[in-house]
């Protein structure tokens, strides 16, 4: 497996309050070694030390390889080009590792997203409809145009509770006006994931008495 600069990368250290992800880039990558952006985290640079092991982690989407591959590092250098940089050595070889499956349902459920790529200063909330939804995910429908790999806050309303989470555009899923687009959550937390779950639950239950009703 190999990584090229670009590839969007999660970094997974534990600190004394617990494991931290931490999603950045990667600006080069050869042999071994792997360059990449020195995380940030509400605006503030992340202070990782030399010498601490991580793991990393990058999530494929291709037909053929696709999954997502872990492998464990140790941070080697921390140094500053135009911007902060962290060198990484490579402790092993890539593997795929197991992820977990989420039963996904039907929803039109209006949603409002940003896109994080862009500067701060130029973001604007966009309008979009899920179109079905999972603890892991969600199919997109906007007027907005994104890219695979693309980063955005993404914001709505499951009965009482607001859910807002980081996402990644996974893929494009091509429609009869252009593409929808299926997202992953990032980092949600746990508690949200099952708000999500449950709500997922109850809908696939709802979905299966109106079916049973039809045929009755």
């Amino acid at each position: 497996m190999q990584v090229l600069p670009n590839q969007l990368v999660e970094l997974h250290v534990e600190t004394n309050s617990g494991l931290e992800i931490y999603r950045t880039r990667v600006e080069d990558a050869f042999d071994d070694l792997l360059i990449v952006g020195a995380p940030i985290k509400q605006g503030v640079l992340v202070p990782i030390r030399i010498g601490t092991r991580l793991n990393v982690q990058f999530r494929v989407y291709s037909s053929v390889n696709e999954g997502r591959y872990n492998n464990e590092a140790i941070v080697e250098k921390r140094f500053r080009a135009n911007v902060p940089l962290l060198q990484l050595r490579m402790l092993g070889s890539w593997e795929k590792i197991q992820e977990r499956h989420f039963l996904r349902v039907p929803v039109s459920i209006d949603c409002l997203f940003e896109v994080l790529s862009e500067d701060e200063a130029e973001r604007t909330p966009q309008s979009g409809v899920m179109l079905d939804l999972s603890g892991g995910g969600f199919l997109l429908r906007t007027s907005r145009p994104l890219q695979p790999n693309d980063e955005i806050r993404v914001s709505f309303n499951l009965k009482d509770t607001q859910i807002t989470a980081n996402a990644v555009v996974a893929r494009l899923v091509e429609a009869d006006a252009g593409f929808d687009y299926g997202i992953c959550f990032v980092d949600i937390p746990e508690r949200l994931r099952q708000v999500i779950i449950k709500f997922v639950f109850q809908r696939q239950i709802a979905l299966a008495e109106l079916t049973r009703d039809d045929r009755d």
